[in-house]
């Protein structure tokens, strides 16, 4: 290997490390602020419905912000952007721990935690496009949604063992302090993360970026794939525990676990998806597969007919199966990218996940509230099925030039 060669490899690598650290920690925070809310809603007399209210705040001012952040990203950076959102969510947290009383306090607190949340996707990928060699793309898209799967399982377990352990208030500062020495890591990366911008002017032949690009059929069907994608994670990540509780006979501790398998099978699938995806012809049937086995396997759970013994393989594989589609679907919308707007269109695209997000919350809520723990997962095998549908459509319209 040249010495050039192993320099570049040496960069891209150390990018990849940082972007998938931040993103992990953006995924950590949104599962332990959810976890959180659970932990203080016997304090503050909540119902799950008002949890999944303050779940739908978050999601949906981080859905409304995250178009809006890719245009910021595209106009001020994303380096500068991406640890101003890691600041603002360290700072819910923070605001929390000290403030927090009632469903009503914690409003304003949950709408910063969303304003924080909404610069991560176009930010990152504004970074890795700009600054990672192409043919390392794949695997540096799986490294992102490794970051983020990783972020999730740990998070649960860990606010329910701080809050037990030592407090709800002091938990919540233990986990604000990460975001401020993150954002302080991403801070001091300028010698290596390339800015987009500059990217995008030397392109300056190349075609211009217009606001109708994001109404394009392909960018609207990725954000339609996007939506679903959102309210099965988010319903199944929030309401699982409590519903496997409901539907067999486990443990706190044993459906802890089911989720966590799920979460730990998604994060081997996300690594294998990144070697698929680079290789790949047909990246809408990598996902619509993933998907179907996903929903599948759901499906068996939502019955409630298998021993309790099989519930955590059967999560841990369905996990898998969806985290294999992560690095393709990725790969999609870059196909859909025209040069020089990474930050506007993955803004534009990922926002879907928040809007999903915002949906799920209170409908789940509502169905644990009316004792229907076995509609989560049917609700979700449904949605797995109208996105297989949804992203096989992707294929039926010519893709703009991809970003180099």
């Amino acid at each position: 290997m040249s010495v050039a060669v192993s320099q570049s490899f040496g960069r891209d690598a150390r990018v990849i490390g940082i972007i998938g650290i931040a993103h992990g920690l953006s995924h950590f925070y949104q599962l332990a602020l959810a976890t959180l809310l659970i932990v203080v809603m016997p304090d503050f007399g909540m119902s799950y419905a008002e949890v999944g209210a303050l779940g739908a705040v978050f999601y949906g001012v981080s859905g409304v912000g995250q178009t809006a952040a890719g245009f910021a990203v595209d106009r001020f950076g994303a380096r500068p952007a991406l640890a101003f959102g890691l600041i603002a969510a360290a700072s819910a947290f923070a605001l929390i721990a000290g403030l927090a009383s009632s469903f009503w306090t914690l409003v304003p607190m949950v709408v910063l935690a969303g304003i924080g949340n909404c610069v991560f996707h176009p930010a990152d990928f504004a970074i890795l496009n700009a600054s990672v060699n192409v043919n390392r793309l794949g695997r540096a898209y799986s490294v992102h949604g490794l970051g983020g799967t990783l972020g999730w399982a740990p998070a649960a377990p860990v606010m329910y063992f701080l809050s037990s352990a030592v407090g709800w208030h002091v938990a919540a500062l233990v986990v604000s302090a990460a975001g401020f020495l993150v954002a302080l890591a991403v801070a001091s990366q300028g010698g290596v993360m390339v800015d987009h911008r500059v990217a995008r002017a030397a392109q300056r032949g190349a075609t211009r970026f217009d606001i109708s690009t994001l109404l394009t059929a392909p960018i609207l069907i990725c954000m339609l794939y996007f939506v679903f994608i959102a309210v099965t994670v988010v319903g199944i990540q929030q309401f699982a525990v409590p519903a496997l509780q409901k539907m067999f006979p486990l443990t706190l501790e044993a459906a802890a676990a089911a989720l966590a398998a799920l979460l730990i099978g998604s994060a081997v699938g996300v690594v294998l998806g990144g070697w698929v995806a680079e290789r790949a012809a047909r990246h809408d049937v990598v996902a619509a597969g993933g998907l179907l086995v996903a929903g599948a396997l759901t499906a068996i759970i939502a019955t409630g007919g298998v021993p309790a013994w099989l519930v955590l393989p059967l999560m841990a594989l369905s996990g898998f199966a969806g985290g294999l589609t992560g690095p393709s679907r990725d790969m999609i919308v870059r196909g859909a990218t025209p040069p020089g707007a990474s930050g506007k269109v993955f803004g534009f695209v990922y926002s879907g996940l928040d809007v999903g997000s915002m949906i799920a919350p209170p409908v789940f809520g509502w169905l644990m509230d009316h004792n229907l723990a076995h509609a989560i997962f049917w609700v979700a095998f449904a949605i797995y099925m109208l996105n297989v549908l949804t992203v096989l459509q992707i294929r039926r319209f010519t893709p703009a030039p991809a970003v180099t």
